[in-house]
């Protein structure tokens, strides 16, 4: 099982749109279809949650335009406190990362930018952060058991880091 977090502000949407939907993309979707073992998930300012169940899932497509709709949707709806369900095997509800943290599966890291981390393993559940976002946060997960996960040479963005942990992962397993 691999889960994998973004923490992003609501502003983000309007700014950063093309990193949350390309890391929703990028941590979930496959050329024929979804990893039907990943959950992945923004976490807006600390307080809404919209996650994507791999295994569960239907009509999710993978453009920009209809990504940041969805997010859109589950925004408001956690906000004004309706059902959880946004589509089926997409959610939305409160939560905060304090709240998540102790319950994400396997080893668990935070993305932490260039270097090298091997052995990651395949049940896993990463953290991400938007550019922008406090770096006490990663003090934070860190105290938390936490590991740093560096990848690459250069630095990276959240949706491209999702991509590469995916093919690691892929490419270990028989």
């Amino acid at each position: 099982m691999r889960s994998f977090i973004l923490l992003a502000r609501k502003t983000d949407l309007a700014s950063n749109r093309g990193l949350l939907t390309r890391f929703i993309a990028g941590s979930l979707l496959l050329s024929h279809g979804t990893r039907k073992d990943v959950w992945a998930a923004v976490l807006f300012d600390d307080e809404v949650l919209v996650s994507f169940e791999g295994w569960a899932m239907r009509n999710v497509r993978p453009d920009e335009q209809s990504l940041s709709g969805i997010l859109r949707a589950g925004l408001r709806r956690a906000e004004e406190g309706k059902k959880p369900r946004v589509l089926q095997g997409v959610s939305a509800k409160r939560a905060d990362i304090a709240d998540l943290a102790p319950r994400l599966p396997g080893r668990r890291f935070f993305f932490d930018g260039p270097g090298s981390t091997h052995g990651i393993g395949a049940d896993i559940s990463v953290v991400f952060c938007c550019k922008g976002i406090d770096h006490g946060v990663s003090d934070w997960l860190k105290s938390s058991g936490f590991d740093p996960l560096r990848l690459g040479a250069r630095r990276l963005t959240a949706d491209q880091a999702a991509v590469i942990v995916n093919n690691a992962i892929d490419r270990s397993q028989p």
